[in-house]
């Protein structure tokens, strides 16, 4: 048994190593997208041997086990739909994400302020509302997005979902929001709806499903936004893959929510409402966590390959870490953390 296992993982080294090296060489230019779908044939091959060999086996356990692996990296490849670029330094990934929510909009341009609609639930980006299949195929991928701030609203959410990318989230606007994305593969969907009997509004933003590129070790999409800092705000953050900078410091951030696979997320947060809550569900990422001295922190955390540096907390029980002082003081945030393989740090500024 050991050694089959010693041949399967030996093996899989040996064969990714060569193919690795050759590449790098120039010395392989491989249409994998012509290969992978035949992956099926390694479990064939292994099958036969096993029918030939009978309980002979023994010996060729472990190129059977070899076998099987490289038809199960093969399958996942090739069901993934992931495919390499190899004439140059580029790879493209394509992320399919089959929930294709028909509310959000294309919006490219300027939004007019003009609806005089007194409905309680209006939203006032429906002439952006198009099926992907009627836009044009030479649709603008860099765009901006805006709505104005009305004096009505007290409440806002604001839902972001990135594939993958660069997104940032600083500084202050006289709009409600403001976003500029920037893109040479996928463009963004957006709307704003409004409820004026709760005084609230709701912003999204999302990617548009397509190909990732990534370039010389950069990710291609980028999204800069700014929100307004009146409102208390409620936010749901979804990135796939990438690199996230938020700065909520300046904004009453009355809920978090953080929902990332594999990401670099530096967040920081600010005293501007009494309690805030923040949940954190991530998959293999660092994540780095600010909050102010002024407010008291309490962090529930589970999962057991998580590396952390706690600054300023102290662990009261198995997964649960308190600031001194915490029952004490007037402002709160509380962390629910779960995670994978994760780095999670907290600093005190």
């Amino acid at each position: 048994m050991k050694n089959s296992r010693g041949i399967v993982w030996g093996g899989l080294l040996v064969i990714l190593g060569i193919l690795w090296l050759l590449r790098n060489m120039n010395l392989l230019n491989v249409n994998w997208d012509e290969i992978l779908p035949y992956w099926p044939v390694l479990l064939i091959v292994a099958g036969a041997l096993l029918l030939a060999t009978g309980n002979e086996s023994r010996g060729f356990g472990g190129l059977v086990g070899l076998l099987i692996s490289l038809a199960v990296l093969g399958g996942i490849v090739n069901k993934t739909d992931r495919a390499f670029d190899r004439h140059a330094d580029n790879w493209d990934f394509n992320w399919d994400d089959d929930d294709n929510d028909r509310h959000f909009g294309y919006h490219n341009d300027d939004n007019d302020d003009d609806n005089n609609d007194n409905n309680d639930d209006e939203d006032k980006d429906e002439d952006y509302e198009n099926d992907s299949e009627n836009r044009s195929e030479n649709r603008p991928i860099n765009g901006n997005y805006k709505y104005e701030m009305e004096d009505f609203i007290q409440k806002a959410n604001f839902h972001l979902e990135g594939g993958a990318g660069s997104f940032t989230l600083n500084g202050n606007t006289a709009k409600l929001f403001e976003a500029s994305t920037k893109s040479t593969v996928v463009g963004f969907l957006s709307n704003t709806s409004i409820n004026k009997l709760d005084n609230s509004a709701t912003v999204n933003l999302k990617m548009e499903d397509g190909n990732v590129k990534i370039k010389n070790g950069e990710i291609s999409n980028q999204a800069k936004i700014q929100l307004n800092e009146k409102p208390v705000w409620n936010i749901d953050l979804g990135i796939g893959a990438g690199k996230g900078n938020f700065d909520f410091s300046n904004y009453k951030v009355e809920k978090l929510k953080v929902s990332t696979g594999v990401a670099d997320m530096d967040i920081k947060m600010g005293d501007k409402v009494a309690n805030s809550n923040i949940d954190i569900e991530a998959g293999v990422a660092s994540i780095t966590l600010e909050l102010p001295r002024s407010v008291g922190c309490e962090m529930h955390m589970d999962g057991a390959l998580n590396a952390k540096s706690m600054d300023d907390l102290e662990k009261v029980s198995n997964g649960l870490y308190r600031s001194a002082g915490f029952e004490g003081a007037d402002k709160k945030i509380v962390i629910h953390f779960e995670g994978g393989l994760t780095s999670i740090n907290i600093k005190r500024y």
